[in-house]
């Protein structure tokens, strides 16, 4: 996963982005109703009763200031009991299950999981991610069933949602700017494109699951970006020409992570 600094995260929180409010304008939905929607579970699903642990985690570069908070706050906006552990590493995920959390959340260097205690599963970050973006987009353009898409990045993410769309129903065309990564997804359906920047120039509905500054001047009029990727930054110039720029630092991501984990024992009812 990518590893995010202080400053990307500084406003979530205590939600200084308002992301519901944009969600709704672009989506229809707000970071639950994609998150559930992502988990297949109805709009009406109550997740009050599930206690959520957030471990931080010293090992490698060391625990990202405010990132525990951050994923605290956004699980209880979901409407879950949760909280930081006192304890970091072993100590945080010993507390966690002595206190008898359902869901643990824990992230270092390379992985960011919500474990499902009772069921024994993890949902990671790259999944969830790639689910919430592709749901993201999928209502910002009123349905995929048949509509060209453009994933941008053949990582983790990308691969994912190249899946999630295909599922979806689009027709999934995938650039890179390694093009072998992008042709390694020919094993999903989609489409490889060599020119990065013609490739974005010529779609209207893209994933941008790349760090990737994309210059305004080849963003296409009425385009809709579900944007994942960070580095994140879209000029005014290209912010004028796109109908919609969905992105966030986090939310979306840990959002599905959390509910996600749920859904394991909410289906099993």
């Amino acid at each position: 996963m990518t590893r995010l600094t202080p400053d990307m995260i500084k406003d979530v929180p205590e939600d200084k982005i308002d992301l519901d409010t944009r969600l709704l304008q672009a989506t229809g939905k707000t970071v639950k109703g994609i998150a559930l929607e992502a988990a297949d579970l109805p709009d009406d699903t109550d997740l009050s009763r599930f206690k959520v642990a957030v471990v931080p985690i010293t090992s490698g570069l060391g625990i990202i200031s405010g990132f525990s908070a951050s994923v605290d706050a956004i699980v209880r906006r979901l409407g879950m009991d949760s909280h930081v552990t006192k304890g970091t590493d072993v100590n945080g995920f010993t507390e966690a299950i002595r206190e008898g959390a359902d869901i643990i959340m824990m992230a270092d260097d390379n992985m960011f999981i919500a474990y499902n205690m009772k069921e024994m599963k993890e949902t990671d970050n790259s999944w969830g991610t790639a689910k919430g973006y592709a749901v993201a987009l999928k209502n910002a353009a009123g349905g995929l069933e048949g509509k060209r898409v453009l994933v941008i990045g053949a990582g983790m993410v990308g691969s994912w949602a190249v899946r999630f769309l295909k599922d979806m129903g689009a027709d999934v065309y995938v650039t890179d700017i390694v093009y072998e990564k992008a042709e390694r997804l020919k094993e999903y359906g989609a489409k490889p494109l060599r020119d990065v920047m013609k490739a974005i120039s010529e779609n209207t509905l893209l994933l941008n699951a790349a760090p990737f500054i994309i210059p305004g001047e080849i963003i296409a009029e009425g385009s809709i970006f579900s944007s994942p990727g960070v580095p994140h930054y879209y000029d005014q110039l290209g912010r004028s020409k796109a109908k919609a720029v969905i992105h966030d630092p986090l939310e979306i991501g840990a959002a599905v992570m959390a509910v996600n984990s749920a859904g394991y024992s909410i289906r099993k009812e």
